[in-house]
């Protein structure tokens, strides 16, 4: 049976459904995080479902700053069942590109990887995007991002780390990681800590790799 894919605003979300989004994230995630706190931040929530239980979700915010229209990625999980497909990386996608095609300022996906996973759709999808281990961040793309975390994180961002109280329940695979995952093990070693990867892409079709094209096709 297909994967459902749907899109909520936050502000119509059954108080059942956000509890249950809540006990699925703590259940891989330590308790600490304020889930309820980040989740009432953002605008929608992405949902996968299978049979009408939900097997992943990821909370996105629109916002604009530094004359950018920033995407802002929030808490995110995909049920290990599940992490073969692409069904959210496609949903988020589309329903990110059908938006971008109507804003009148460049867009921008700001989001903060809690592990290589997350980080790896980067690579995957586009071709420009920061930090990354085959080149040195731009100066002024390292201060814009800067500029981003610290506005929203204060004083537990430093140094290109989001420090947060989220440790991860997820354990390193017994595969050989490819360079892009050891690039994020070495730059936030302490990621089953809850230290989470601040990045930064494009969010332009001509940004995107031949796998994020196919991922936004019937935009």
């Amino acid at each position: 049976m297909a994967i459902k894919q749907e899109v909520v605003p936050v502000g119509q979300l059954e108080t059942a459904q956000f509890h249950l989004l809540q006990q699925l994230y703590e259940a891989h995630y330590g308790g600490l995080h304020q889930f309820s706190r980040d989740l009432s931040e953002k605008d929608w929530v992405l949902l996968l479902r299978d049979q009408d239980q939900v097997v992943g979700f990821s909370s996105l915010q629109r916002r604009e700053a530094d004359g950018f229209v920033i995407f802002f990625s929030g808490d995110t999980l995909v049920l290990p069942g599940h992490r073969h497909s692409y069904d959210l990386p496609r949903l988020w996608g589309r329903f990110v590109f059908q938006r971008v095609a109507h804003e009148h300022l460049p867009c921008l996906w700001f989001l903060i990887c809690a592990g290589f996973r997350t980080y790896r759709f980067l690579p995957v999808f586009f071709k420009r995007f920061y930090p990354r281990y085959d080149q040195q961040t731009p100066p002024q793309t390292q201060q814009l991002l800067d500029s981003l975390a610290h506005q929203r994180y204060g004083p537990l961002y430093a140094e290109g780390i989001v420090r947060l109280q989220s440790p991860s329940l997820e354990p390193l695979p017994e595969r050989q990681l490819d360079a892009h995952a050891r690039f994020f093990l070495e730059r936030n070693p302490d990621w089953q800590k809850g230290h989470e990867l601040a990045c930064l892409t494009w969010l332009e079709r001509d940004n995107l790799t031949p796998a994020g094209l196919r991922m936004v096709r019937d935009c």
